[in-house]
């Protein structure tokens, strides 16, 4: 019997970082993986948590992002261009195809999210989407 999506939402996860505001679970035989974001976070602190996702998409093969942005709140400008000049393209030269995006309740993460969008200009076969659910958004990642 094949385990539902809400139940492997909860169970088939395994936490590779944890801290707050950032936790980045995974599951390598889906070859996806989860981020969730609350709050602040900014500088070095942002640094070190897009590195680590960067490093669990490398390590896994990961394809798929569930990336829980809802509790994220807008950082920085100098962080904004940090990410479009080192993460973007570390993301679309990676194995990920797909990122599933809750966003944010922040309107400025939301403008931010979509700079870097923009900012990414042709972006291949990566596909990024917006989700009201994990389930949603799981279930999406999992068609690709």
């Amino acid at each position: 019997m094949q385990a539902s999506l809400s139940q492997i939402l909860q169970s088939d996860f395994q936490v590779y970082y944890e801290s707050y505001p950032f936790t980045v679970k995974y599951n390598q035989e889906l070859r996806v993986a989860w981020a969730i974001w609350q709050g602040k976070v900014s500088g070095a602190e942002l640094q070190e948590a897009l590195l680590i996702c960067t490093h669990v998409i490398d390590k896994y093969q990961i394809t798929g992002w569930l990336a829980d942005d809802r509790k994220l709140k807008a950082y920085p400008e100098e962080d904004k261009l940090w990410f479009a000049e080192n993460v973007v393209p570390a993301f679309l030269a990676s194995t990920l195809r797909r990122m599933a995006v809750l966003p944010s309740e922040d309107e400025q993460q939301v403008a931010n999210v979509d700079y870097l969008v923009e900012r990414g200009g042709d972006l291949g076969e990566f596909r990024l989407q917006n989700f009201l659910s994990e389930e949603e958004g799981l279930r999406w990642l999992l068609e690709g």
